[in-house]
């Protein structure tokens, strides 16, 4: 008797292909905002609370965005 339930379909093999992909992008994201955004972010708010203004936020979007566009996710597949 064969078990159909192991075979990998093409729909299979792009699902996992994707959450692979998705999965791998979401993890360089994360690294990089530790490492580059987070602490422009930390210190704007910090800097805005000393000085008892409102913060801005430009130059971590900035650093949010680029690092968007250097790990951008996968499309979905359709």
């Amino acid at each position: 008797m064969i078990d159909f339930s192991q075979v990998v379909t093409v729909e299979k093999k792009r699902a996992e292909e994707y959450r692979t992909a998705l999965e791998t992008a979401r993890s360089r994201r994360r690294a990089a905002y530790q490492v580059e955004s987070d602490p422009i972010r930390l210190e704007i708010a910090y800097d805005a609370l000393l000085k008892g203004v409102a913060p801005d936020f430009g130059p971590w979007v900035e650093s949010v965005t680029a690092i968007k566009e250097r790990y951008p996710l996968p499309p979905v597949p359709g």
